[in-house]
C-alpha cells in the first residue's frame, strides 16, 4: 500500500473507532458493528446447524470442542463491538489488547473447534455445493491454498503483517482513524493468524504438516520475531503512532508511555501465550510418545509368546 493510496483512503473513509465521548463512562462505548456481528451470527448458526444434521459420526467431536469454536467466536466479536474498541482510539495498549485478543484467543479457540465439517453440514444446499465445492475444486484455489499454509510461508506471512503495521511509518495512524483501512487491519491480523495457527492445530478432518516437535520449533521461532517487534515498540526513545498524540487520553497516562505499556502487552502475555502453546504440544506429544512405546513393547510380547508357543508345540511334536 503506498503512501497516495493510504492518503486517498484515510481521506475518504470514515473515522475507524467509535470514541469515548467526553464526560460519558468506557462501559456505553459499546458499537453496533454489523459487518463483524451478522458474519459471526451465520457461522455460528451454520456451526449448530451443522452439528444437528451430523447424525452418524465416523469421529469424536466432544463438546469441549464446540464450547471453544463459539468462545473463539464470542470473544472475537467482543474484541471489536465491546469499549475496548473504543478506548483503541484513545489509547495505543486498548488497540493492543484488542488485537492479541484476536489473533492470540480467538483464531486459536475457532481451530479448536474444529469447524470444518459442521459448518459444511450446516450450510444451505446452494452454498455448500455451488459455491465452496467449486472453490474447494478449482486448482488455482488450491495451488493457493497450498502455498499460503506451509508453515514456512505462513510464518513469513503472519510476521510481515506485524512488522507492516507496526513499524511502517503511517499505516497504524491510517488504521485507528480510518473505518476501511481498519477493517483491513483486522483482516489482515485475524487471516495470518488463521494461517499461523492452522500449523500448530489440527482442525479435524485436517491435519497440520509438521510434527509435534516441529511445531514447537515454529512456534518458539514466531515468538522470538514477535518479541523483537514488541522490543522495538516498548524501547523506542520517540512515540511512532502520531494518532495517539493527539488523541484525547481516557487514562492518566502519556502517549509514549501508552506505547510502552501497548508494547509490554505484545511482548509478556503474547511470550506467555506462546510458551504455554509449546507446554501442550510437549505434553500431547510425550503421551503419544508413550502409547506408543507401549503398543511396541505390547506387540513384542505377543510375538515372544506366539514364539514360544510354537517352539513348545515343535517340542512336544
Amino acid at each position: 500500500m503506498d503512501a497516495d493510496l493510504l492518503g486517498q483512503l484515510v481521506s475518504t473513509g470514515t473515522a475507524a473507532h467509535d470514541t469515548v465521548r467526553e464526560g460519558h463512562s468506557v462501559w456505553t462505548a459499546w458499537t453496533l458493528d454489523l459487518p463483524v456481528i451478522l458474519p459471526a451470527c451465520i457461522v455460528g448458526f451454520f456451526y449448530a446447524r451443522g452439528l444437528r444434521r451430523w447424525t452418524v459420526r465416523h469421529r469424536q467431536h466432544p463438546w469441549w470442542k464446540v464450547a471453544s469454536y463459539y468462545l473463539g467466536l464470542g470473544s472475537l466479536v467482543l474484541a471489536i463491538v465491546s469499549p475496548i474498541d473504543s478506548i483503541g482510539a484513545h489509547h495505543f495498549f486498548m488497540h493492543m489488547i484488542q488485537h492479541e485478543i484476536i489473533m492470540l484467543i480467538s483464531i486459536p479457540l475457532l481451530l479448536l473447534g474444529a469447524p470444518t465439517t459442521p459448518v459444511l453440514r450446516g450450510m444451505p444446499k446452494w452454498l455448500r455445493l455451488g459455491v465452496v465445492a467449486g472453490l474447494a475444486a478449482d486448482p488455482i484455489v488450491r495451488m493457493v491454498w497450498r502455498f499460503l499454509t506451509q508453515p514456512l510461508i505462513a510464518l513469513i506471512v503472519s510476521t510481515g503483517v506485524l512488522v507492516a503495521w507496526h513499524l511502517i511509518p503511517g499505516w497504524y495512524d491510517a488504521a485507528v482513524r480510518n473505518a476501511n483501512i481498519h477493517y483491513i487491519q483486522h483482516l489482515s491480523f485475524a487471516g495470518t493468524a488463521f494461517l499461523f495457527w492452522w500449523n500448530v492445530i489440527d482442525p479435524a478432518p485436517l491435519r497440520a504438516s509438521m510434527g509435534y516437535l516441529l511445531r514447537m520449533v515454529y512456534i518458539l521461532v514466531a515468538a522470538t520475531a514477535q518479541s523483537v517487534i514488541a522490543a522495538m515498540i516498548t524501547l523506542s526513545d520517540r512515540t511512532l503512532y502520531d494518532v495517539y498524540v493527539t488523541a484525547r487520553p481516557i487514562y492518566d497516562m502519556s502517549p509514549h508511555s501508552d506505547q510502552e505499556l501497548g508494547g509490554l502487552i505484545m511482548w509478556v502475555p503474547g511470550q506467555m501465550v506462546h510458551l504455554i502453546v509449546i507446554g501442550a504440544l510437549f505434553a500431547v506429544w510425550a503421551a503419544q510418545s508413550e502409547r506408543r512405546q507401549r503398543e511396541i513393547e505390547q506387540q513384542q510380547a505377543e510375538a515372544e509368546a506366539s514364539a514360544s508357543l510354537g517352539a513348545a508345540a515343535l517340542h512336544d511334536a
